[in-house]
């Protein structure tokens, strides 16, 4: 019973570390590619019933790190195409995350192919 209880947390462990790396891999794609891909707008009426929202970016929220007023830009095209995002409406310290394209972006900048399934 313990042997089996260290096995299952040790695959845990890995399936979390899997995971972490995962994500570093992503936001690293978003920050170095996917970020040419994002627009950002001050022009609320450009996304205004023809985008769909996917988030707010607030990044006086995140842990350690506040980006000064020179790198919000980069923050925002990086956040929102992590997120799928191709379109950011800033309003100040805050973003507005959008698609307004066929489909979500990938984290390197490319458009998620929208699967039709079987018929």
């Amino acid at each position: 019973m313990i042997i089996r209880s260290l096995f299952l947390a040790a695959a845990l462990a890995l399936a979390g570390c899997a995971q972490i790396n995962e994500t570093k891999k992503a936001h690293e794609l978003a920050r170095t590619q996917g970020k040419f891909k994002v627009r950002l707008t001050n022009d609320m009426e450009s996304v205004s019933g023809r985008c769909k929202f996917v988030r707010n970016l607030v990044p006086d929220d995140e842990p350690g790190f506040r980006p000064t007023e020179a790198e919000l830009p980069d923050y925002f095209r990086t956040e929102a195409v992590y997120n799928g995002a191709d379109t950011v409406v800033v309003r100040g310290r805050v973003g507005e995350a959008y698609i307004c394209g066929a489909a979500p972006l990938n984290p390197d900048g490319s458009r998620k192919t929208l699967d039709a399934g079987p018929h």
